[in-house]
């Protein structure tokens, strides 16, 4: 397995780079002399890494092919600039008989299993792809919406050489939660039903909710990393957070200021997907701006694994050296305050009616601030604002224990924090505040 995983991605990443070079004047030029020749994995660290904002600024001579694309896909933009992109008919040709044959070479027999589908429109068009499973897709936006999800969920099909009950439910990690806070308001008993696995992709997912969602629904949580601009992703496996690329889609870890790679601690994800399953717009070495630390050996039996730290740019980070110093992980962070009921949420979908339930959707109410030191005037300061669900004045000794309680679980996850803090080189200042004083934070 180890052998064919590296060697698929090796033979892919060399047609990729050709592919570019020889069909985008962006990447003939960018690549120019690191290119050539290109012995594929082991020369991958050659080439430049790809930022989100010089795709948008130079997309038109990135592509690789200028035909009308197949499907648009998009980024909402909330993690930087927005971005378009193209998935052509050939990749979408290929996507489709390549994954149709792996099911025509291992068929299953009985009915096919019944998936139910939470549909969004996020990010514009969805790939299709043959599935084993017969799908069936479902809206939670609004009550009409719902009403259609739960009817489809509890009714007996009777579709031909499909099983008759829903056993799988998919969808955005908020979607899915939306659709448990509606029905556990309409007092369905979740565990009752036949659903054996909720798979939660479009965001970060903390263990407690995974733990909350699959005790809720009596059923497994399988929670998948996915990324618009990329064909593929990784699946979460283990208690421990780890993550396990598809093998057409190459990772790495690299020092988010020198860019050079890392082989532990905390560093950037970079990922390129890999031709012929991109085609139009294949991205190389580009830049995901999320946090991980490395798991592993690239050429261990499923490449290289990674764990899930939080994002670049809500973290704070000491990069000044050539290992990455963190000070306080995004990641962390939000799992500490989402355990926190004094924090206030404000939720999302308004035209469901989940009741306060649908707090399971929101965003919590915090603010990071980062000042960088002054030598010789001030030091470092990092300051967290909580915006509570009551004014911090009412329940003074509640706050004390918030703020102690908070304080402790940061140092205890970020070592390096809490010795700066206690020798001065850093200041952790924590500020209660009402929720009408402190927007909600999108944790993205």
């Amino acid at each position: 397995m180890a052998d064919s995983v590296h060697a698929l991605r090796d033979t892919l990443l060399k047609d990729t780079v050709t592919w570019c070079t020889t069909r985008s004047r962006f990447y003939r030029k960018r690549f120019a002399e690191a290119a050539n020749p290109f012995r594929g994995l082991e020369d991958l660290a050659r080439l430049p890494v790809l930022f989100r904002e010089e795709v948008v600024q130079h997309q038109g001579d990135l592509l690789c092919d200028t035909g009308t694309p197949a499907a648009v896909q998009h980024t909402t933009g909330t993690t930087g600039a927005f971005l378009q992109v193209y998935r052509g008919p050939a990749e979408q040709a290929f996507v489709w008989d390549f994954f149709g044959a792996q099911l025509m070479a291992e068929p299953r027999p009985g009915p096919r299993p019944l998936y139910m589908n939470l549909m969004n429109a996020y990010h514009g068009a969805l790939t299709p792809m043959p599935s084993h499973a017969y799908v069936m897709s479902v809206g939670v936006h609004d009550k009409a919406q719902a009403v259609q999800a739960r009817g489809v969920l509890e009714r007996t099909h009777t579709v031909p050489g499909v099983a008759p009950r829903v056993s799988v439910v998919m969808g955005t990690e908020r979607m899915v939660k939306a659709l448990t806070a509606y029905l556990l308001a309409e007092g369905v008993d979740l565990a009752k039903n036949p659903v054996k696995t909720l798979v939660l992709f479009g965001g970060h997912v903390t263990p407690a909710r995974q733990r909350l969602l699959g005790s809720l629904w009596g059923a497994k949580v399988q929670n998948r990393y996915s990324l618009t601009e990329m064909f593929g992703g990784a699946v979460e496996c283990g208690s421990d957070g780890t993550w396990v690329f598809d093998p057409h889609i190459v990772p790495e870890v690299v020092h988010p200021r020198t860019l050079e790679p890392v082989k532990e601690g905390p560093g950037v994800l970079l990922l390129t997907g890999l031709y012929p399953f991109m085609q139009q717009m294949p991205l190389v070495r580009y830049f995901t701006g999320d946090l991980v630390e490395p798991v592993g050996e690239p050429q261990g039996p499923a490449g290289l694994q990674v764990r899930y730290l939080g994002r670049l740019k809500r973290s704070v980070l000491d990069t000044s050296g050539p290992k990455v110093v963190p000070l306080l992980l995004s990641g962390p962070l939000y799992e500490a305050l989402e355990a926190l009921p004094d924090l206030a949420i404000s939720p999302r979908f308004p035209d469901l009616p989940g009741g306060q339930g649908l707090e399971l959707t929101g965003d919590l109410h915090y603010a990071v601030e980062h000042r960088p030191a002054e030598p010789g005037h001030r030091p470092e300061r990092i300051t967290l604002t909580l915006g509570l669900r009551y004014a911090p004045w009412m329940f003074p000794e509640r706050v004390k224990e918030v703020v102690r309680d908070l304080v402790l679980r940061l140092f205890a996850v970020h070592p390096e924090l809490a010795t700066r803090h206690q020798d001065g080189r850093l200041e952790l200042k924590v500020q209660p505040r009402a929720a009408s004083e402190v927007a909600p934070y999108d944790s993205k």
